[in-house]
C-alpha cells in the first residue's frame, strides 16, 4: 500500500510539473504580448491563474465575496505593474505575492496587532468562514473536510499550506511570497501538519480521546 501511495504521489508531482511547465510558457508569451502593446493578451494570464488565485484568496480572507474582490484587485495591480515583473521567474509566485501583501493590509485593518500576534503564534480560530467558502469550490466531502480544517489554521500556517501543498510551490517560493525565511515556512508547515492531524482525527479515535483529556 505504501509503495502504491508513493508511486501515485510521484505521478501526481510529475503531472503537476508538466502542467506548470506548459502554463509558465504560456504566461511568458502572454506577458511579452502585453508588453508589446496587446493589452487583450492579459486575459490569458487571468484564465491561466484565476483558479489558483481564487483558492489562495479564500485561504487568505476566508470569505468568498472578499476573496473575489481581492483576486480582481490582484489582477488589476498585476496589469498596472507588469513592467516590474522579472520574466526570468515564474509568474504565479509574483501574483501570489501581490495577493498576500494586499490581504495583509486588509487583515491589519480588521484586527489589532495584539490579536494578530496571538493568532500567528498559537491561536486556532475555530470554524471557517460563516459563508462556508470551500463548499462552493470543493464538492468532494473528504476534501471539504480537509480544506475547512486548513481554513481554521492561523494565518501564516494556512497560507503556507495552500501554497505548498495545494498549489505546488517550493518552500523557497513560499518563503518569497510571505517575505520570511525558509526555516519559518518549514516551522509553519510542521505546526500546520500537527494541527491538521488533530483536527481530522475521527471523534471516536484513540488519538482524539487523548486530546480531550
Amino acid at each position: 500500500m505504501t509503495d502504491q501511495h508513493d508511486e501515485s504521489g510521484r505521478r501526481d508531482a510529475h503531472d503537476r510539473a508538466q502542467i506548470d511547465c506548459v502554463r509558465d510558457r504560456q504566461a511568458r508569451l502572454a506577458v511579452a504580448a502585453v508588453r508589446g502593446g496587446d493589452a487583450e493578451a492579459f486575459r490569458q494570464l487571468v484564465e491561466l491563474y484565476q483558479s489558483n488565485l481564487m483558492s489562495l484568496s479564500i485561504a487568505l480572507l476566508r470569505n468568498v465575496t472578499a476573496a473575489e474582490e481581492l483576486a480582481q484587485d490582484v489582477f488589476v495591480r498585476a496589469f498596472r505593474y507588469l513592467d516590474s515583473f522579472d520574466d526570468r521567474k515564474r509568474f504565479y509566485p509574483w501574483l501570489a505575492t501581490i495577493a498576500y501583501r494586499l490581504a495583509q493590509t486588509q487583515w491589519r485593518e480588521q484586527r489589532t496587532l495584539a490579536s494578530r500576534v496571538e493568532e500567528m503564534s498559537n491561536g486556532m480560530n475555530g470554524a471557517s468562514a460563516p459563508d462556508d467558502p470551500l463548499a462552493t469550490l470543493i464538492r468532494d466531502e473528504q476534501s471539504q473536510r480537509l480544506w475547512k480544517a486548513v481554513c481554521a489554521l492561523p494565518f501564516g500556517q494556512r497560507v503556507s499550506v495552500v501554497l505548498y501543498y495545494q498549489q505546488g510551490m517550493s518552500i523557497g517560493q513560499v518563503a518569497g511570497v510571505l517575505g520570511v525565511s525558509v526555516g519559518t515556512v518549514k516551522t509553519c508547515l510542521f505546526r500546520a501538519r500537527r494541527s491538521l492531524q488533530t483536527m481530522l482525527q475521527p471523534p471516536d479515535s484513540p488519538a482524539a480521546a487523548r486530546e480531550e483529556r
